[in-house]
């Protein structure tokens, strides 16, 4: 099915004027998000426990995705390697499926949210305050179910090891298994499965894409979206630099810090007071709080040295953990879109095209769109955000002809 851009606005409005009855949480938010007693010992993509949820339009009315939505807290691997439960959120439309065999799953990878307990979707989407409607609208329109992760460390004991791309791509993969033990809520065991995401989203996806055939390779997996992904650190923190997010970089160290606890005094010793005081208030800000967090600020003002963060990116430990990080070093066993715009002002598209040049190298399937189109004011994120547009209607367009059986085009194409 092709669609238009006038058509996936429609697509989006009928979905987000749907209405349903809202269903309170079964268990108080602080039961819920809390591990169950030896849970480090259940099986990858273990459900621990569900409850019924809603994902709101208008907090507190009956307006709401038109769509069964259930939190899941399922078990999961860390930055590490270590046991950890993550909680995700699984939509269901409300219309049954009419396509070839069954309902196809849609994993999601959300885009930045922040790093406070606060800031998990699946506690964003009961308030109407998850930006990612924008994708899961259509996705919920053209009768996928989508199940979203929070990702490890939102919501859940611990600090989100924010841009850790086995963390990230470990979250997709486990939330992707215990979706086939979710019969009850109409999920067929074996239904096709997709990876999704922009930005941080992106990078999850991408990495889910890159891990599935050693960490889980028993999943039907017919592709991953992965629009914007941040390839490479280093591109980052010179993009981010006074940027409106420049205060971001308190989540990439808090990050560095929960995932790696053994360089955190290497790392804090780069940092002045005003250093470690973004640090200390990014831990518990969303990304809806990124004017608090010193927009537009020099990184140069962060530091003991006065260098800016990109700068110490060449010395250790800063160096390896950049690095580990990267996407491109491992190829995906299955077919990829990948969308990126050549005027995105927090990813820069010459690390995209690298991950895409080693991709294709090592002989992986995919295909590659460039978006020609720039911000409007730099430093913002306009180029980031309109570049999300194009990359949502085409990247539809690619999983309904992978979910529908259409072969992918071998090899790489622009």
């Amino acid at each position: 099915m092709r669609r238009s851009t006038g058509m996936f606005a429609s697509i989006a409005a009928v979905v987000f004027l749907a209405v349903t009855p809202a269903v309170a949480n079964a268990e108080s938010d602080t039961d819920f998000y809390t591990p169950p007693p030896a849970f480090e010992t259940a099986p990858l993509g273990d459900v621990l426990r569900t409850a019924p949820s809603v994902a709101a339009v208008i907090p507190n009315t009956p307006a709401a995705l038109d769509a069964t939505v259930t939190r899941v807290m399922y078990r999961s691997t860390n930055a590490t390697g270590g046991p950890v439960a993550t909680v995700g959120t699984v939509l269901v439309p409300s219309q049954p499926w009419t396509g070839p065999g069954p309902r196809p799953t849609i994993v999601l990878g959300p885009g930045t949210q922040g790093m406070g307990d606060q800031c998990a979707p699946s506690k964003l989407m009961t308030f109407g305050q998850e930006y990612e409607y924008i994708h899961i609208g259509p996705m919920l329109a053209a009768g996928y179910a989508v199940a979203v992760t929070d990702y490890e460390g939102l919501g859940t004991p611990g600090v989100h090891p924010y841009l850790n791309r086995e963390s990230q791509g470990r979250a997709m993969l486990d939330l992707a298994r215990a979706t086939r033990s979710l019969g009850d809520l109409g999920l067929d065991p074996d239904g096709p499965i997709a990876f999704w995401g922009y930005s941080q989203g992106g990078m999850a996806s991408a990495s889910a894409a890159e891990l599935a055939a050693t960490y889980a390779p028993e999943l039907s997996v017919v592709g991953a979206v992965a629009g914007s992904p941040p390839a490479d650190l280093g591109d980052l923190a010179v993009a981010g630099d006074g940027s409106l997010l420049s205060g971001g970089i308190g989540w990439v160290v808090d990050g560095f810090i929960s995932a790696y606890p053994e360089y955190a005094p290497s790392l804090l010793a780069a940092f002045n007071p005003a250093g470690l005081d973004v640090l200390r208030r990014a831990e518990t800000a969303c990304v809806f709080d990124a004017f608090t967090l010193n927009p537009f600020g020099q990184t140069s003002s962060y530091t003991i040295d006065g260098r800016p963060i990109a700068e110490h990116l060449g010395d250790e430990p800063w160096a390896s953990l950049v690095a580990e990080q990267q996407l491109g070093n491992r190829a995906p066993a299955m077919p990829v879109f990948v969308a990126q715009s050549t005027g995105d002002d927090f990813v820069l598209v010459q690390g995209v095209d690298t991950m895409v040049d080693k991709w294709c190298s090592a002989g992986a399937d995919v295909t590659y769109r460039r978006y020609d189109v720039g911000p409007v004011l730099t430093k913002t994120g306009t180029g980031h955000l309109i570049g999300m547009f194009p990359a949502v209607v085409e990247g539809l367009d690619w999983l309904d002809q992978r979910f529908s059986g259409r072969e992918c085009q071998s090899g790489c194409t622009a």
